[in-house]
């Protein structure tokens, strides 16, 4: 059937709905002038509801990343990282966490032998007490510095009176043994300021309990209620169930912060706000999704509260009153602006919209249930779509390579992840065991596939491939220009060819030659690879190394506590032919001696301020976990990554090889 010319959906709809809205302004007209009442309460519980859910989004977004970065917290003291006895280390570990968290004022890190870290910031300052009631009594060792300042100042200070293990915090953490705890809002020892504190507990080790706990200050829940509008002289507080008020309404006398400070944690009928004492009184019994009205200073006014829960023995009440006056005034302007409306014959436009409805609803039906089928997962071709608007055409046309669109794209995804399993599963599942010597490798692609590889291939002593005992290994780390499938193929070329010279015997430079060559055949102008090649020999306890434009190499020689920066030998692989490969003499490592070698991703992290991690920092985190195994050694410096550029998806793939000697 030929359809007639299609009109634009704007004009038939324009042309239909100016009737209908001139048809139905007599009854809005009749409806605003018989419900006002109705009018009023519909108005106010939209009004309240829309409040009350954004003061709930805002408290959610102060207190619920505490929560989470504290059971972030719970799982670094788990695996043992927030030990006391190491205040540096944990200040080198909180004090990021602090920075990020603006809402974190303090943070305490203690057990049941009495000992606690507590890092406080105020403004600029920078407080960390230090408590060992088993070893020091009631001495504690403050130090204090600010932003920028290197040194801190340190000094001892007699605090009797103070036992982490007696603080409320403490004492409900343990009490709930694993569950997050929110004590009730209290005066900090400290800072003296209102707040609340969040805490959890931890397995300390050797049979002890950790807290760690997190101050929040409440000012930052006044500053959310005070800054709210609700109407023209409605107010909005927060309250604990106890009803004590810690987010305090909008009034003149709590501009100035001595007096918001004074007044939080006030009972309402202490407050100097009649209105919030008087709803608190006439707030109903029981819970309530309703408002309901009461009345202060001879007026009446609407009031709906509404439970916030921190923990499930921990609420608090958020309280949204309004004067019935704002809300009339509002009504009044509305109905102003209705009696101006034509009154007009109800039920020609209730025909009218049902002519129009059955115009357009068909060929959107056919729509809705091409998108339906679509999203379970059905992409086969669906019924045809017929109408004379131009824009339903266009919908239909669009959900037709939406359609054929996803069904390629499910497909790449589908190849995508295949291909990234491959990868992966060219990646040595364990390492093998070297006699002297503790092994880590790992690689984290910066997208589905990546641009790096490594290999750890074990050798007896008869050059049999191994996973397990060793007389030698054979190490590899290559870096493909970019990440993607692409540079993934290249570097998973150079690792099947280094795998077949060692099976053919092929010494490190030869086989460094026949990669330079095959890949200058394969890639072109614009593409290379960096690759390190290394042989380590228990017997010798040596390493021999050559790098074809994979740098820095990091060599820590324990023995003089330095580290030796490496470079290069010869260019990246696949560039040129021909090129001079000589291998260097062997490097003996000694007992406490690392080997380390990073691709780009890691040197390369950078922060908000754009600014690279560094050879620098990667030296400074590997010196400063290097009495731990190497497979912790490489945790750290992936976290610590992680760490610096905040946790954001990696720009380039980060790969590393670590080789720690050990003792026989």
């Amino acid at each position: 059937m030929k359809l007639k010319r299609p009109v634009s959906i704007r004009t038939g709809l324009l042309a239909s709905l100016l009737l209908v809205i001139l048809l139905l302004s007599g009854g809005i007209l009749l409806t605003t002038i018989l419900g006002a009442r109705q009018v009023v309460q519909s108005l106010s519980r939209s009004l309240l509801d829309q409040r009350l859910d954004e003061m709930e989004v805002r408290l959610k977004g102060f207190f619920e990343p505490a929560a989470k970065v504290i059971r972030m917290a719970k799982a670094w003291g788990d695996a043992g990282r927030l030990d006391t006895s190491e205040p540096d280390a944990l200040r080198l570990a909180l004090e990021p966490v602090m920075r990020q968290y603006p809402q974190i004022t303090s943070l305490m890190v203690a057990d049941d032998r009495g000992r606690e870290f507590m890092l406080l910031r105020i403004g600029e300052k920078w407080i960390n007490r230090q408590t060992r009631r088993d070893e020091w009594g009631n001495r504690c060792r403050f130090l204090e510095w600010r932003e920028g300042q290197r040194k801190p100042v340190v000094s001892w200070k007699e605090l009797p009176e103070y036992d982490p293990r007696r603080r409320k915090w403490f004492e409900q953490a343990v009490a709930k043994m694993g569950e997050l705890n929110w004590t009730e809002p209290y005066t900090f020892f400290t800072t003296k300021d209102p707040g609340i504190t969040a805490s959890i507990t931890f397995d300390a080790g050797e049979g002890h309990v950790g807290v760690i706990g997190f101050d929040v200050l409440l000012n930052d829940v006044s500053n959310f209620t005070r800054g709210l509008f609700v109407s023209e002289n409605g107010e909005v507080c927060v309250l604990t169930d106890d009803a004590k008020v810690i987010g305090l309404p909008q009034n003149r006398r709590f501009e100035d912060p001595v007096a918001r400070q004074q007044a939080i944690l006030q009972p309402p009928d202490q407050l100097g706000v009649p209105v919030v004492a008087d709803a608190v009184r006439s707030a109903p019994a029981t819970a309530t999704h309703r408002p309901w009205e009461f009345r202060s200073g001879g007026a009446p006014w609407l009031g709906q509260t509404r439970r916030y829960r921190l923990a499930p023995d921990r609420w608090l009440r958020i309280a949204v009153l309004v004067p019935i006056s704002d809300l009339l005034a509002e009504v009044e302007e509305l109905r102003a602006w209705i009696v101006g409306i034509t009154l007009v014959v109800l039920v020609l436009a209730v025909v009218q919209a049902i002519l129009l409805a059955r115009r357009f609803s068909r060929p959107i039906e056919a729509l809705v249930r091409g998108s339906d089928r679509i999203s379970r997962g059905d992409l086969e071709e669906g019924e045809p779509v017929a109408s004379q608007v131009k824009e339903v055409r266009q919908l239909a046309s669009a959900q037709e390579q939406m359609r054929v669109s996803l069904r390629t794209l499910l497909k790449l995804e589908r190849d995508m992840q295949l291909a990234r399993q491959i990868q992966q599963d060219t990646w040595p599942d364990t390492l093998p065991r070297l006699q002297g010597f503790d092994l880590a490798a790992s690689s984290q692609p910066a997208d589905e596939t990546g641009g790096d590889t490594y290999d750890v291939i074990g050798l007896t002593g008869d050059g049999v491939v191994t996973n397990g005992e060793a007389d030698r290994a054979v190490l590899l780390v290559a870096d493909a220009t970019g990440h993607g499938i692409g540079p993934a193929l290249s570097v998973t070329q150079v690792r099947a060819m280094l795998r077949m010279a060692l099976r053919t015997g092929t010494g490190l430079a030869a086989t460094a030659r026949q990669l330079n060559e095959q890949l200058c055949q394969d890639l072109d102008a614009m593409r290379f690879v960096t690759a390190w090649l290394a042989v380590l020999d228990a017997k010798d306890r040596t390493l021999t190394t050559f790098s074809a434009g994979q740098a820095p190499l990091l060599h820590y020689v324990a023995a003089r506590d330095a580290w030796e920066v490496m470079k290069a030998n010869c260019p990246p692989l696949g560039i040129v032919t021909g090129v001079a490969i000589e291998v260097p003499d062997p490097i003996a490592l000694a007992p406490g001696d690392l080997f380390v070698v990073a691709s780009d991703g890691f040197f390369e992290a950078m922060d908000a301020a754009r600014e690279e991690f560094g050879t620098e920092r990667v030296q400074a985190v590997l010196a400063e976990h290097r009495a731990r195994p190497a497979a912790e050694i490489l945790m750290a410096l992936r976290a610590a990554a992680d760490a610096y550029t905040e946790g954001a998806p990696p720009e380039d793939d980060r790969t590393a090889v670590i080789v720690k000697a050990i003792a026989d």
